[in-house]
């Protein structure tokens, strides 16, 4: 499953490409503020969601202020 992370402040896109990365996550910019994830490791499209999900919002708790939506 692809899934689009859109975050509010486009300097810290690139480090969280990269952690996504790290983290295992096939991952392409596709805006200056948004990118593309797939999360190859997953079994189904609610696992590599929840997973994702809880990846980014850990990921915020050490950038305040910062939004992240993700999509499908």
């Amino acid at each position: 499953m692809t899934l689009k992370l859109e975050l509010s402040d486009e300097q810290l896109l690139g480090e969280l490409i990269g952690a996504l990365a790290r983290h295992g996550c096939l991952v392409d910019r596709i805006a200056p503020n948004a990118c593309r994830i797939v999360f190859p490791r997953s079994w189904t499209a609610r696992e590599a969601r929840l997973e994702i999900g809880l990846f980014v919002r850990a990921w915020q708790a050490h950038h305040p202020g910062v939004e992240a939506v993700l999509s499908a």
